[in-house]
């Protein structure tokens, strides 16, 4: 497609401003919203920072508690004697503010406080014992048994004489009142995770719901640091970060939750404004080029969209108006190639069928002869055994009933046999001009008492001077014999049998029309395969149509149907007028 110098620029312009300006917007977005993210993720690693100073020094402070706590006068005897009130009296008097205290003796058997693991406890006092280190220095988090909560607890060894009596044990619960001193410390929503034996354990300082959400998070469900990410919280963002806390005993994580909605919306707004400009001024730029081109564009939008019809069979797709430019040149083109292609495809289309009839009729032929080789003999000598036997019988025997009976049947099955023969038999030479109208005269005359008989009216419409068509007088004969006989078979309780002839351009038609029970339109595309019916009986063997096709087919013709459920059927026998050769015709029969 040739486009005006005018065409180029505009498309040109509309391109540049989408190669550039468009990420170009994008980046600018992407900045902005970074700049948003980075502000909010260093204020909560800030927080995490400081909420880590914290714990350490929290650490440093019970630590110094369960180590006076340790040495204080009395309580090395008493925890050697098992003295439980005694021991509770000593601490409570050196341990400052609301905290759980706990004594275990050397074989880690709990006298005062909950219940803890004897290992938890003897581990780190003699860690501590024999100088391995600040590492056993920290406090523990544990989970006492029968305890709805976690418990942060320090120790420290008790001597008696050189000798282990057991441990002392300073901590607090870490409940709601203990979150909230540390949320104090960070500035940010903060939730604590315990991870014990089986499922991870949270204490949250955030409302029900957005707690609830908090522990589906598919993150927490194993010990490990992540973040900062986003997470929604039944419905609430919130930017969340997960760190481990300096701690012995069961992996404790604290998650630090700083709502975003504000920072989210406010990105909302900036990334659509930014949009709406870019948008705004790609639109116009397209609109400009769009006007422009759409001149030259549709007509080759149309020529492509018939092209692509044209490859899907449908050859009535509209084309552009004709004009005197390139386009209009390639429509004319276009236009007559797909007229050629059509006529093509109709006369392949037409060869095709053609193929498909003769190889049903060669099947036909040979079915044909295996039938009438495996049935004809025996059929006949059937029958004569039965005309014996009826000859020799006494009429009056009453058995002779059956006789009768048993011959009806197999005279049925002989003219079975006898309807597929005449079906396989070649066309008769001698093909000559044949009088359409005296043919339908001559089959009323043979027909009319039995269409009378059965309360048929017939009536005709014969065209004056219709001209004589070219083919076998016998087999026509039998054509129109088969659709009034299949006429009448539609019209059990009488009704209306009209004949009509008419000539047209190219050929004559021969049209049989019953105002009978009609045909269903599942049926409608089986009526002329062989040995398809709707009718019992041998006048139901499914043959009569299927030979009325065959014979007008070898006459070059063809056969048309219109019919409706309690409308009647309407048959077109259209036979061309330009003589055939005869030997075409017998052969192309024959090969059926």
């Amino acid at each position: 497609m040739r486009l005006s110098l005018r065409t180029r620029v505009f498309l040109w312009f509309a391109a540049g401003v989408l190669g550039v300006f468009m990420p170009a917007l994008w980046l600018a977005t992407r900045a902005v919203e970074e700049r948003i993210y980075r502000r909010a993720t260093e204020d909560l690693i800030q927080a995490g920072v400081g909420l880590t100073t914290y714990w350490n020094l929290a650490d440093e402070a019970l630590l110094t508690q369960a180590r006076a706590a340790a040495l204080s006068p009395g309580v090395a005897r008493a925890l050697a004697r098992a003295r439980a009130e005694r021991l509770m009296a000593l601490l409570d008097r050196r341990v400052l503010g609301p905290r759980e205290v706990l004594a275990a003796d050397s074989t880690g058997r709990v006298i005062v406080g909950p219940e803890l693991d004897a290992d938890a406890l003897l581990r780190p006092s003699l860690a501590l014992a024999a100088g391995a280190g600040s590492a056993y220095a920290r406090a523990l988090v544990a989970w006492p048994r029968g305890a709805a909560r976690p418990l942060r607890l320090a120790l420290w060894p008790v001597w008696d004489e050189n000798r282990l009596a057991g441990v002392v044990g300073v901590g607090v619960w870490l409940d709601s009142m203990a979150l909230r001193e540390l949320r104090e410390v960070a500035h940010a929503g903060l939730a604590l995770v315990v991870h014990d034996s089986t499922t991870p354990s949270i204490v949250a300082s955030l409302p029900p719901a957005q707690a609830r959400a908090l522990a589906e998070v598919p993150a927490l469900r194993r010990p490990r640091s992540w973040g900062p990410d986003v997470v929604v919280l039944a419905g609430q963002p919130y930017l969340a970060q997960a760190r481990f806390l300096p701690a012995r005993g069961l992996p404790t994580l604290a998650v630090l939750l700083r709502p975003v909605r504000q920072e989210l919306q406010l990105m909302t707004s900036i990334r659509r404004a930014l949009w709406a400009i870019g948008l705004g001024t790609v639109g116009l730029a397209l609109a400009l080029a769009w006007l422009v081109s759409r001149a030259v564009a549709r007509p080759a939008q149309t020529l492509a969209r018939a092209a692509l019809r044209l490859a899907e069979g449908d050859y009535a797709a509209p084309l552009p108006a004709a004009t005197a430019d390139e386009i209009g040149q390639l429509t004319g083109a276009f236009g007559r190639m797909r007229q050629a292609i059509a006529e093509r495809e109709q006369r392949l289309r037409q060869a095709q069928i053609e193929l498909l009839h003769r190889e049903k009729l060669a099947a036909m032929g040979r079915l044909v002869a295996q039938l009438s080789h495996e049935l004809n003999n025996p059929l006949y000598n059937l029958q004569n055994c039965l005309e014996a036997l009826a000859r020799r019988s006494d009429p009056r025997d009453p058995n002779r009933e059956f006789l009768d009976l048993a011959r009806e049947e197999l005279q049925r099955l002989v003219n079975l046999t006898q309807r597929l023969l005449d079906q396989g038999r070649p066309l008769p030479d001698g093909a000559r001009e044949v009088d359409l109208n005296r043919l339908v005269e001559r089959v009323l005359a043979l027909a009319r008492p039995g269409l009378e008989a059965s309360r048929i009216a017939i009536e005709t419409d014969l065209e004056p001077g219709l001209p004589p068509v070219h083919g076998h007088p016998d087999s026509l004969q039998q054509v129109l014999v088969n659709l009034i006989d299949n006429a009448r078979d539609a019209m059990p309780h009488g009704g209306v049998l009209r004949l009509r002839t008419r000539a047209r351009d190219d050929h004559l038609e021969l049209i049989v029309e019953d105002t009978g029970v009609g045909i269903a339109p599942e049926h409608r595309s089986r009526i002329f395969e062989a040995f398809f019916t709707t009718k019992p009986g041998v006048h139901g063997v499914g043959l009569g149509l299927f030979v009325v096709e065959g014979i007008v087919r070898g006459h070059r013709g063809r056969i048309e149907v219109d019919s409706a459920p309690g409308h009647g059927t309407r048959f077109v026998v259209a036979l061309p007028r330009q003589p055939w050769a005869l030997e075409a015709l017998a052969s192309g029969h024959q090969e059926g």
